[in-house]
């Protein structure tokens, strides 16, 4: 009978710890950022994110408040170095739900400059059409 109890026992803890894994998702330290945007009306955003280097995929969620209108436009973007193209990755849209989740597979470059804090989120709107919130990726803890 107590064998029967120990096989039970041991059982149940195994198929207890299998939720918390799963094989597909590497375990491997996600590098975390946050980014405030902040422009010259009272709307502002934040953003959490975290990035996968096992896969390259960055994943986020966008929270904004009291903008002038619909966002027309969402980006997240890389550094305005001379004689190099600006490193562009559109957040969808449009931004359904508040926060918006979301995800992108980033370039080695794009992760680089990511990592080394050369990025930053701006949202337009139709009245902003150059960004009416904007603010730094930075990485948090």
């Amino acid at each position: 009978m107590s064998m029967r109890i120990a096989t039970l026992l041991v059982s149940a803890l195994l198929l207890a710890g299998c939720g918390s894994f799963y094989p597909g998702d590497p375990l491997e330290k996600k590098p975390r950022f946050t980014a405030t945007l902040q422009g010259e009306t009272s709307g502002w955003a934040t953003l959490r994110a975290s990035y996968s280097p096992a896969r390259r995929i960055l994943t986020w969620s966008l929270d904004y408040r009291g903008l002038s209108g619909p966002i027309t436009w969402a980006e997240f973007r890389g550094p305005d170095i001379e004689g190099t193209d600006s490193a562009i990755v559109p957040i969808n849209l449009p931004l359904e739900g508040n926060p918006h989740p979301g995800a992108a597979t980033l370039t080695d470059r794009q992760a680089a400059d990511l990592e080394a804090g050369r990025w930053y989120v701006v949202l337009k709107t139709e009245r902003f059409p150059g960004g009416e919130v904007r603010g730094p990726v930075v990485p948090s803890r």
